[in-house]
């Protein structure tokens, strides 16, 4: 009963799977730049919207720490939702050639007839590409992997009476590898996101594994 439990935890954990979080063109940031605005629509088994903002801060590297509040589009706005805390660098660059890191947390909620989840998972995006002032184009691999959920059964409680609510271990993670394109103008880059999903064991993929990501951001700072 508990492996069916986390089972089903996880496929419902996965079709809420969504990165939102800054993206950024290292080679359009302007050294006045401070403040980063994203605004994006995506589709990831549903259709999303999502909010980001970042704040560069001060070290030796080019670093933004920021938040990122991803929801899918259906009639009850909140019931499901994404928010994730992250910090996103350029470790390393050789003229247009970077590689950048971006490790975060992540919290979801996800409520049907089922149950109703609370997740925490830990997540790493990694990229290299070729970046230039007004256009770019990079690789990335996305590792998710969930930390806890808590469960609050309902629908389920029918079929087995004695299933537990409460908080349960780690039950999986995904691993993504797609390709970014961006197109930058003045301070805004518009970026473009395609690529793949599967199961951390390349076994229990989704149906249908695709995915796309279509975002504005916007660099704001003083001279």
């Amino acid at each position: 009963m508990k492996k069916l439990t986390l089972t089903i935890g996880y496929l419902i954990w996965f079709v809420i799977n969504h990165t939102a979080a800054q993206d950024i063109n290292w080679r359009a940031v302007q050294d006045h730049h401070r403040h980063f605005a994203n605004a994006g629509i995506g589709a990831d088994f549903n259709t999303v919207a999502s909010l980001a903002y970042g704040q560069k801060i001060t070290s030796r590297l080019p670093i933004v720490v920021g938040a990122g509040f991803t929801v899918p589009f259906g009639k009850t706005l909140l019931d499901d939702w994404k928010l994730n805390l992250t910090a996103q660098g350029e470790l390393w660059h050789n003229e247009q050639f970077s590689f950048g890191l971006k490790p975060g947390i992540v919290m979801r909620r996800f409520e049907s007839p089922i149950a109703r989840f609370y997740n925490i998972s830990a997540e790493a995006t990694a990229t290299v590409g070729y970046l230039r002032s007004k256009w770019g184009v990079a690789a990335e691999s996305t590792y998710d992997r969930s930390l806890a959920t808590h469960l609050k059964h309902d629908l389920l409680k029918e079929y087995y009476p004695g299933i537990k609510d409460g908080w349960y271990d780690a039950t999986g993670g995904t691993i993504k590898f797609g390709l970014a394109a961006n197109y930058s103008f003045r301070s805004t880059s518009i970026f473009l996101k395609v690529g793949k999903a599967y199961g951390q064991n390349f076994k229990d993929n989704p149906t249908l594994p695709f995915y796309f990501d279509i975002t504005v951001s916007q660099y704001f700072g003083e001279r």
